[in-house]
């Protein structure tokens, strides 16, 4: 079972590289799609390989109760909602008529939280996860700063760094880990070698970060940096001086230039000043025009929605040629009320209020992954506000979002037990 949870895990990496230096076509029938694996392949391994994972953690039902109740009864209720509503959508909007599109929808969906969000966290060590996520991570983005300084052509799309990924957005995803979870390597490795490499990894992160250009994704490495630093527990003077002059240095650099880098930002997101290479783009504005199409959208049908097909596409198509990221509310809010109206409106507030609660718990617990888990989300919840809710079972994020979920959703006791019995297991990554 455990090989076959990776299996999983590495195939959020894969379904997401574009094989385009290969010279291989942009579409071959299910198997390829944009040079890469084709999202239909994807699902379909993702329900192979995972349906012996819900039997074995199914058959051990004590797993299952290792979650906490408050959020197995939040997802019992989503699941339900979205039942209903998909009902309801078939009879009353007509993009949902399709009846077996609605509903494989809702399978793909169901499916992406019962395994990433339950069962994988069930039974998989958490540190296990973590290495494994972060090797991977550093690998891709080592690979794509190396085809970078090779072949620049190709790992640039429509004047964005995107790598060896297919979309800017799986980029992104990939450093962000390999800065965040190769954080919780660091306080266990004891060599100064490793330790050197994996801090080269995280900054190598930094780095591609930086050349994607996006702004709310390297402000959320950076904070998860400095909330990582701060965690890091003071019994040697040599960390305690660190901290400590971490926190000086930036109030230094905030009193210094503080007012200079207020402006710049600004600059940023008004569209006034260009980062890095990304041309500048009015980001405040253009989130209200998003906002304000989505809203619209949503008035259409409040109370039950537009679907989980009409989330990215609109009422334009069903088919995976049909996404268009402008369509994307770029509201956690809104796109709920597009997806099951404003049920899923009211239940995507409590559970962000919910998961706010397991991740400060999660702080103070002792063991280190769990703090990665719970900085990671941290960080991650007002880009979450600011984008949209990740639902797919194809999508990079999505699977990563899920994941983190269900590991700060087990109980203390579990982490506490599997720090203890699989301590050895971490060096084998």
């Amino acid at each position: 079972m455990r090989f076959l949870a990776l299996c999983l895990l590495f195939l959020i990496f894969i379904s997401k590289i574009s094989f385009s230096f290969l010279a291989i076509p942009s579409q071959i029938s299910m198997l390829v799609f944009q040079y890469g694996l084709h999202p239909y392949l994807n699902i379909i391994l993702n329900f192979v390989i995972g349906l012996p994972i819900m039997y074995f953690v199914l058959g051990n039902s004590s797993r299952i109760k290792k979650m906490r109740p408050s959020y197995r009864s939040m997802l019992f209720l989503l699941m339900m909602g979205f039942f209903l509503e998909t009902l309801l959508q078939g009879i009353f909007t007509e993009e949902n008529r399709r009846g077996f599109f609605s509903w494989a929808a809702l399978a793909s969906t169901g499916w992406l939280i019962l395994i990433f969000g339950v069962f994988i966290p069930s039974f998989l060590n958490l540190k296990t996860m973590l290495h494994f996520i972060s090797h991977w991570s550093l690998a891709l983005v080592g690979i794509s700063l190396g085809m970078w300084l090779l072949y620049p052509e190709l790992v640039f799309k429509g004047g964005r760094y995107v790598g060896v990924f297919k979309h800017i957005p799986h980029m992104v995803t990939c450093a962000t880990l390999g800065v965040v979870f190769t954080l919780g390597r660091l306080s266990e490795v004891t060599s100064g070698f490793k330790r050197l490499l994996l801090l080269m990894g995280i900054g190598l992160s930094f780095f591609s970060l930086v050349l994607t250009g996006t702004r709310s994704a390297l402000l959320a490495a950076l904070f998860a940096v400095m909330l990582w630093v701060l965690k890091l527990p003071s019994c040697r003077p040599a960390i305690s001086y660190f901290k400590y002059s971490l926190l000086l240095f930036f109030a230094v650099v905030l009193l210094l230039f503080g007012k200079s880098m207020g402006s710049y930002a600004y600059g940023i997101a008004t569209g006034k000043q260009a980062l890095f290479e990304r041309e500048a783009q009015d980001g405040v504005a253009s989130r209200f025009l998003e906002i304000e199409r989505g809203w619209g959208y949503f008035q259409t049908s409040p109370w039950i929605g537009r679907g989980l097909l009409a989330k990215f596409s609109g009422n334009e198509g069903l088919d995976v040629r049909s996404y268009n990221s402008f369509k994307d509310p770029h509201n956690i809010f809104v796109s709920a009320g597009v997806v099951g109206g404003w049920p899923f409106i009211w239940w995507t507030g409590i559970f962000l209020v919910l998961l706010m609660g397991f991740a400060i718990k999660a702080l103070t617990s002792e063991n280190a992954g769990l703090h990665v888990m719970a900085i990671y989300i941290l960080v991650q919840i007002p880009i979450l506000v600011i984008y949209h809710w990740h639902l797919s079972l194809g999508g990079m994020a999505d699977r990563i979002y899920w994941l983190v979920f269900g590991y700060l959703a087990l109980a203390s006791e579990s982490h506490s037990n599997e720090s203890r019995d699989f301590s050895s297991a971490t060096g084998r990554l």
